[in-house]
């Protein structure tokens, strides 16, 4: 859980929250979130995985994945704020799946330090649909949420390049 309008170091850069309100400059949060789910990766958790409720099988897989791993797990569950993030509750839904297809948040594994995509996403939507669907981002201008588009793009690409050497790893280390 997090804290709800409150600004925290999982806030999205440029957001708007009771802590960090839109100054003059048109700028809500001035610092990008942390990447919580790669800092617990880091760490060696043996299970760490991201999901939302708008894709529930995944979801219902992994956290029966996380509850059957021995030691510690960690399932990052992307849920939407109505109220901090300004929209409406029939939303919430449809925030998620823009999530995803946006690669704003992307659906993965971190299996024994290994990353798996649970999906790959080859045409995303454009981010401006995420952010534009959410009061706390509509004070962002176009090259604001431009900016933010490559941001985003790179780490997709940071994400697929690691899966996919992950991936290689495991085809090299099968006995022929």
């Amino acid at each position: 859980m997090n804290t709800g309008i409150q600004r925290s170091s999982a806030t999205p850069l440029g957001a708007w929250t009771t802590t960090s309100p839109v100054d003059g400059d048109g700028q809500g949060k001035r610092d990008a979130k942390k990447d919580l789910v790669a800092i617990v990766a880091d760490h060696g958790i043996p299970y760490v995985a991201t999901a939302t409720p708008a894709h529930h099988l995944d979801l219902m897989n992994k956290v029966r994945r996380a509850a059957q791993t021995p030691g510690p797990a960690f399932v990052h569950v992307f849920s939407p704020c109505p109220t901090g993030w300004r929209m409406s509750t029939a939303e919430t839904i449809a925030i998620c799946k823009l999530a995803v297809k946006t690669n704003v948040y992307p659906l993965y594994e971190v299996i024994d330090g290994r990353y798996r995509l649970s999906s790959i996403n080859k045409k995303p939507l454009p981010v401006s649909e995420y952010y534009q669907a959410q009061g706390r981002f509509r004070h962002l201008s176009g090259q604001q949420i431009e900016s933010f588009q490559e941001r985003i793009d790179r780490r997709y690409r940071r994400l697929v390049e690691r899966a996919s050497a992950d991936d290689q790893e495991s085809v090299q280390r099968e006995p022929a």
